[in-house]
């Protein structure tokens, strides 16, 4: 049984210009390892058919989804002034494992992006494997100066990159790291073993990851995580 730790620890970090809120929690169940066993024991790990996800997901256990949902939703009504009376639905729950070789990145694959326009729609990201991977990186768009993007934002945002790649190029077949020349990192979460990070979904981010040390297969080593979206219906 996967239980949340009475001693996890929990900071609210507001960042960038906007100031927008990311929440890390450290610590966060008292039992990682039996997560962490129940990824390796769990079949199907696939590409999710609905994400530029560079990687393969499984489908989380309910149990760990309503822990999840039990200790964020609160949290995110109280940081984010969400009334109690708007709803919520979880959109997807994964365990997440990094698998796409640079030289095969999608061009969207080697960009930051947002998961969604949405307001209130929040990732809930828990690192779960010990390692020295990649953690998660919050960008500016230089061009626009940008760091989320919504619907008043979204076609001048896309028609910027696109305008900015046609002159400029498209970037390398490789992961971002930490800027370039159209993007610059504001600030980042290091990865850190049972560890949870809850931040907006129009935030513009991306993993800060090397081949070398986060392209892994295997749910033992990889750059293992847990995913879960949260979307409340308040527009």
């Amino acid at each position: 049984m996967i239980e949340l730790d009475s001693e996890s620890t929990v900071e609210i970090n507001p960042v960038g210009e906007e100031q927008t809120k990311v929440i890390v929690v450290d610590g966060f169940v008292s039992n990682v390892d039996a997560l962490k066993n129940s990824a390796c024991e769990v079949s199907g790990y696939t590409p999710d058919g609905k994400t530029s996800y560079p990687g393969v997901r499984a489908i989380l256990p309910d149990e760990y989804v309503d822990l999840v949902v039990q200790f964020s939703v609160p949290l995110l009504r109280r940081e984010f002034s969400i009334p109690e009376n708007v709803t919520f639905n979880v959109t997807m729950a994964y365990f997440s494992l990094l698998t796409v070789a640079e030289k095969n990145l999608s061009i969207p694959q080697r960009l930051p992006h947002f998961d969604t326009t949405k307001k209130h729609y929040y990732a809930v990201l828990h690192y779960l494997n010990d390692g020295d991977f990649g953690g998660t990186g919050f960008f500016r768009h230089i061009p626009t100066g940008f760091e989320k993007v919504d619907n008043a934002r979204k076609d001048l945002y896309k028609q910027s990159v696109l305008s900015f790649m046609a002159i400029r190029g498209v970037p390398d077949p490789a992961y971002i790291g930490e800027s370039s020349a159209q993007f610059k990192c504001y600030s980042k979460v290091k990865y850190k073993s049972n560890r949870l990070v809850i931040y907006p979904g129009n935030l513009l981010h991306c993993g800060l990851l090397s081949e070398s040390q986060d392209v892994c297969a295997d749910p033992r080593k990889g750059r293992l995580t847990a995913s879960i979206f949260i979307d409340f219906d308040a527009e």
